[in-house]
């Protein structure tokens, strides 16, 4: 499918004012900028997670720090995958509802580019969460890891004041 920007009103009105604009670069860059945002959310809080399991059990391996911080990371996937569904959902209704008013198949409409926009946008930003959660966690064990390593090799500082 070729998703060509045209699929809803705001995409018309952009090629009836400026036909310049590239209507398909920009509702590419409209996934990207959208699953960029989720990531930020996602990629931030498990890097924290990492953080706060590394600080209640200090002494576990990278791999058991990793195991349990994946355990927080799939659940912020299954939520996070949830709720973009849901944002997509809310955005389409109108288009849902058009289909119950007139009785068109569901099938029909599924196949319009602005219920496939949604699509693409939903698994475009899940796909990026489901690789992205690994890796930061990956990252964040390894920082954390190497943090504790650079601390535990400096001498602390001496109390005595002479």
């Amino acid at each position: 499918m070729h998703l060509t920007g045209l699929g809803d009103g705001e995409g018309v009105a952009l090629t009836a004012l400026n036909g310049r604009v590239d209507l398909s670069g920009l509702v590419l860059c409209g996934i990207i900028v959208a699953g960029l945002g989720v990531l930020n959310d996602v990629t931030i809080t498990q890097s924290s997670a990492v953080w706060e399991l590394h600080e209640l059990s200090p002494n576990r391996s990278a791999r058991e720090l990793f195991t349990s911080a994946m355990r927080i990371g799939r659940d912020h996937i299954a939520s996070t995958v949830y709720t973009i569904a849901f944002a997509y959902v809310g955005a389409t209704l109108p288009i849902l509802l058009l289909v119950d008013t007139y009785g068109r198949p569901l099938l029909d409409v599924i196949g319009t580019e602005g219920v496939a926009e949604e699509v693409v946008r939903t698994l475009v930003g899940s796909i990026g969460l489901v690789l992205a959660i690994p890796l930061t966690t990956a990252v964040a064990v390894a920082v954390v890891k190497s943090a504790a390593a650079r601390e535990r090799a400096e001498p602390s500082p001496s109390t005595d004041p002479a």
